[in-house]
């Protein structure tokens, strides 16, 4: 049965019983056929724009900066103010977030606001069958992060630790 059939009858059982006859061999059979086609060719031109239309449209720009919690904040940034960089910037907040986990996401959010990280000593909680000289104040290590930066440090460390990192990171910058 045919995709056009298939609309055809979902139209048919929609048509109230009594008034109108339900059997294929009618006008009526032929006219939501003919309707049937046409909704036909919505469904599958839709189908065609919505797997084009993957881009953001310059009036909604500012609706989708507001929903990615944009232009970043805490200083310095290196996007435009272009539509194009507007939505690159967009898209890459949609493909890596805001907040960044692992070393490589540390050191990325770093340079963004020009500033590098020379090393990332990070530490070990200490284990149940530990012994008895190590740390015992584990609920302050077991997330704590020592950064070691280049000078002079340009970036506002303290926005930084609240828009872009995680709550339960400590940082230590020496």
């Amino acid at each position: 049965m045919s995709q056009t059939h298939k609309i055809a009858d979902a139209l048919m059982q929609h048509l109230p019983y009594g008034g109108y006859d339900h059997s294929h061999n009618t006008v009526i059979y032929k006219d939501i056929i003919a309707h049937s086609k046409a909704l036909e060719l919505v469904k599958v031109s839709s189908a065609r724009i919505f797997a084009v239309l993957n881009g953001i449209p310059d009036e909604l720009i500012d609706e989708f900066e507001r929903e990615y919690g944009l232009p970043l904040l805490c200083g310095q940034s290196d996007v435009g103010n272009t539509i194009n960089d507007r939505r690159n910037e967009i898209e890459r907040v949609k493909r890596e977030g805001h907040v960044l986990l692992n070393l490589a996401g540390l050191h990325k959010l770093f340079a963004r606001y020009n500033q590098s990280v020379l090393t990332v000593q990070t530490y070990v909680p200490m284990q149940c069958l530990g012994s008895c000289v190590d740390p015992l104040n584990t609920a302050r290590l077991r997330f704590r992060v020592t950064l070691t930066l280049a000078k002079p440090v340009r970036a506002d460390m303290n926005c930084l630790s609240k828009n872009y990192l995680p709550a339960s990171l400590r940082l230590d910058i020496k």
